[in-house]
């Protein structure tokens, strides 16, 4: 069920090798990787990388998620995650992420509910400038 908002990020793969199972299919947790590597791409290209993460020790942590399977992903598809901010309050932010195949098919999609996690702390934060701006919720 693709949506009518225009995505916050889109990021392309093609599925390979090493993304398959002994069933020949794409296993479930490395779905959930593939969500993670658009979400990786998406905050560092806006400016959060790593490098961010490292320096100010405060970075992404998923409190909940929900996945639905929808169709079976094998070897060589070409798939677009397309990656929707759908809430952003206080301490936290609910994303959903899509993985459509190139003839529109919706492969599967997952909610997830994170927020800035303090490494130091070892808590939620409020969401500073530089994250808001990292998932396009310009303060």
């Amino acid at each position: 069920m693709s949506s009518s908002q225009s995505p916050n990020h889109v990021y392309s793969i093609v599925i390979k090798e090493h993304h398959l199972d002994t069933f020949g299919h794409v296993n479930n947790a490395t779905y959930l990787q593939i969500f993670e590597e658009a979400r990786w791409e998406w905050i560092t290209g806006n400016g959060y990388g790593l490098d961010v993460v490292k320096s100010t020790g405060l970075g992404p942590v998923i409190l909940e998620l929900k996945a639905i399977f929808r169709k079976e992903l094998t070897l060589r598809s070409r798939i677009t995650i397309n990656t929707f901010v759908t809430e952003a309050r206080s301490k936290l932010c609910r994303v959903r992420q899509e993985m459509q195949g190139s003839d529109g098919v919706i492969y599967c999609d997952a909610e997830f509910l994170f927020g800035l996690f303090d490494t130091k702390a070892r808590k939620l934060v409020a969401p500073t400038d530089k994250w808001l701006k990292a998932i396009g919720q310009n303060a």
